[in-house]
């Protein structure tokens, strides 16, 4: 008995060493092309910069996912588009933003779809002639949709210092 029991076993490890292996896991565990997403994350950043800068309410909102989140300091939590856009034509009818710096201190391609990104940022306004900066961080995370376009599915941003020019 011991003897065919060995041949059996032999038999299925012959079997199953040729059989082709599951192609799933291989699928879910695509390479993360990573300059691919950091091109992606700063074509997004210049036209957050663009429509900031050009008091793009509308534009500005539409680089954020329907469901995003943004947490600025000094604001209550916006979550949604709707509310977003609300709060940037407020912010725009309050101040010109004359000047808008985002610089990129670290990134991580969590996949070729999401990432994340800290950095800092250094913003000039002119509020009703009176001219300010402010300099401060931020943390995004980021989805890239269907339609191949990088959005904001969540920013966090607050002031570490301002001054205004006199």
């Amino acid at each position: 008995m011991r003897a065919s029991s060995t041949a059996t076993l032999a038999g299925f490890l012959a079997v199953a060493a040729c059989a082709p292996k599951p192609d799933a896991p291989a699928a879910a565990e695509a390479a993360v092309d990573s300059a691919a997403v950091q091109q992606g994350l700063s074509a997004l950043r210049r036209q957050y910069i663009v429509m900031q800068t050009a008091g793009d309410a509308a534009g500005l909102a539409a680089l954020h996912a329907d469901s995003a989140g943004l947490d600025l300091f000094g604001l209550p939590r916006l979550r949604g588009r709707p509310a977003i856009q609300a709060a940037i034509t407020a912010d725009f009818a309050a101040r010109k933003y004359t000047l808008v710096q985002i610089m990129p201190l670290s990134w991580n391609a969590r996949t070729n779809t999401e990432a994340t990104e800290l950095g800092t940022y250094h913003d000039m306004h002119d509020v009703k002639g009176t001219v300010d900066h402010e300099w401060g961080r931020y943390l995004g995370a980021f989805s890239k949709g269907a339609d191949g376009q990088w959005r904001i599915q969540y920013l966090m941003a607050f002031p570490d210092s301002t001054k205004v020019d006199k």
